[in-house]
């Protein structure tokens, strides 16, 4: 076991696929163990040396132990290791020794390992987007069942919630249909109401972590904002710039270049993450409102934005602005303070002092 250099495990809840490789990439010896044999075995007979671990479910839980107990330890995206599959089919063992493979390559990018602190800001984030989704889904069912009846509920929550008790009160509704109509309003009111509360969880996490207000301090970056971008910038230093960050999070064209031709082909779709989609939400409520200002912003960021809707559609000035939004939290996060806008030279000029 001395010459163990790298061991790819490939995770799971109860069996453990385990694949060690030398140094030139011989593979030396393989296990599959279940979970309190595995256990054990990484404690007391396992050589330290370098772990490679496909991103999945439980990942992170695994690389924090696995780095207390002296491993060094390589966190992988799976597209970037199933590259090292051999062969057409799948299985434990070859998903073992393709993660070995990956973790030995230098070109293949590490991903960090997640703190419990930031895994926690991510599941209350996730959590409220779940309750976010299933209150849309039952508003809507509410919603078609009232017009599949001729009955058109006005917009808003709470104009559903007046209309159906308003449908109940004339008998508008076959009785089989308003009993399921009563049970989908309540749903909805129950919803409602763990969403709030799961809106007040993420808030007082948010309000506990320093980086986070900082990121609060960027024009219309609120605590979802706010939470998911303080996770995926929990090490700043890990992207070159702002640029790069925001080309992680997918709101970067993708680049086709061979030979003499070079071009950009679109925002990628494949790079799809709840932090782009949160951004861009953020950018389209900017857009909105500096479109509804009277008079120019002094801050030269929402100022470009506004003229950058004037001249762009929408939708792509909305992902534009999102890229910004995070090279700005980039920035943020690198900085270590406070969003600050940087003023034009008319306002430097104003500033200064008459000779």
């Amino acid at each position: 076991m001395d010459e163990v250099s790298v061991i790819g495990i490939d995770l799971a809840k109860s069996v453990f696929e385990l694949c060690a490789v030398s140094a030139v990439g011989e593979t030396l010896w393989t296990r599959r163990l279940k979970r309190a044999a595995f256990i054990r075995f990484m404690e007391e007979r396992a050589p330290r040396c370098l772990v490679g671990l496909e991103a999945c479910g439980g990942s992170h839980h695994w690389g924090r132990w696995l780095e207390a107990r002296g491993f060094a330890v390589k966190l992988m995206g799976p597209r970037q290791v199933k590259a090292y599959r051999a062969g057409p089919h799948k299985s434990d063992a070859r998903d073992a020794a393709a993660v070995a493979e990956a973790a030995s390559r230098p070109a293949v990018k590490a991903i960090r390992v997640k703190s419990e602190a930031a895994q926690a800001v991510q599941a209350l984030a996730r959590v409220r987007a779940r309750r976010t989704r299933q209150l849309t889904a039952t508003s809507n069912q509410l919603r078609g069942l009232l017009a599949e009846f001729g009955l058109i509920a006005p917009k808003g929550r709470g104009a559903l919630l007046k209309a159906v008790a308003a449908f109940k009160e004339a008998g508008a509704l076959p009785e089989p249909v308003r009993v399921l109509i009563e049970e989908l309003a309540a749903e909805v009111l129950a919803q409602a109401r763990a969403l709030v509360e799961a809106d007040k969880a993420l808030a007082r996490r948010v309000g506990e972590d320093e980086a986070a207000l900082r990121l609060m301090s960027i024009p219309f970056i609120g605590p979802v904002n706010a939470a998911g971008l303080s996770v995926a910038l929990t090490a700043p230093g890990d992207f070159k710039d702002g640029r790069a960050f925001a080309a992680c999070q997918g709101l970067a064209p993708r680049q086709d270049q061979s030979g003499e031709r070079d071009r950009k082909t679109g925002i990628p779709r494949q790079c799809a993450n709840d932090t782009r989609a949160n951004l861009v939400c953020a950018a389209q409520a900017l857009l909105t409102a500096v479109g509804r200002m009277e008079r120019e912003p002094e801050d030269p960021f929402l100022a470009w934005a506004r003229a950058l809707k004037a001249r762009k559609p929408r939708n792509v000035a909305a992902v534009a602005v999102a890229a910004k939004l995070a090279r700005i939290a980039w920035s943020v996060a690198a900085g270590g303070a406070p969003y600050a806008p940087r003023r034009t030279q008319a306002q430097l000029e104003a500033a200064r002092p008459a000779a």
